[in-house]
């Protein structure tokens, strides 16, 4: 699987989990006569609540790009900084958000939309409200026919989220989906229920440190 395909199938296993329906690749034909597609669609039927998330990340796999106050004092807003490489795709919502394309008639089936990207952009906690203006600066002068929000995330962000929330899961059989099953081994072994231990509390806990201390080492937190 490539890593474009891990990074999308990532995106597509936080929607599954909150019970949306979901489409990856979505193709589409620009105004232009061109092909171009969306990662992935996720659709709530019930909140008609769409989803249309891009999901892109460029550069060596230890690559994350910085958006900061310091970046923005220097390069501009986001949108600026990021110069068409992972905002590009907001030029399509006006031909995704009209009749035909995604929906025959858009507005009966979609009430509020979300438009998500997730990559290997970290915008600080100091950085993301200038960053989120602009990028609502942006989709608003689209005048799309309903409600629009905007989501940055990581794709680290995602992953969190998607442990947390398969954590919360009362599903018992796999998922059939590789990003929600790796969850459900990773919640198995943090989150154990212990048999044939003993009775002590030390032996579980003994069976459980032992269980993911190869884990803790590899993600690089040993002495924590």
């Amino acid at each position: 699987m490539s890593e474009a395909m891990t990074s999308e199938s990532i995106v597509e296993a936080e929607w599954l989990l909150k019970g949306y329906w979901s489409k990856m690749r979505f193709a589409f034909q620009t105004e232009k006569g061109a092909w171009s597609d969306v990662d992935v669609l996720a659709y709530n039927p019930e909140e008609k609540h769409l989803v249309i998330s891009e999901s892109k990340v460029r550069g060596p796999k230890d690559i994350v790009f910085a958006y900061t106050e310091s970046t923005e004092e220097k390069y501009g807003s986001i949108l600026e900084y990021d110069d068409d490489n992972y905002f590009l795709f907001l030029r399509h919502l006006p031909l995704l958000c009209s009749d035909g394309v995604i929906f025959g008639d858009f507005r009966k089936m979609v009430k509020k939309v979300t438009v998500q990207l997730v990559s290997n952009y970290v915008v600080t906690e100091e950085a993301k409200a200038s960053a989120y203006s602009s990028i609502k600066q942006n989709i608003t002068k689209y005048n799309l026919p309903v409600n629009v929000e905007f989501l940055l995330d990581t794709t680290l962000d995602v992953i969190a989220r998607i442990i947390i929330e398969e954590r919360a899961s009362g599903q018992g059989k796999r998922y059939g989906h590789p990003v929600l099953d790796i969850a459900r081994e990773i919640n198995r072994y943090f989150y154990p229920s212990v048999r044939y231990a003993g009775h002590s509390k030390a032996s579980v806990e003994n069976v459980k440190q032992q269980a993911i201390s190869k884990f803790i080492e590899a993600i690089g937190c040993k002495n924590a």
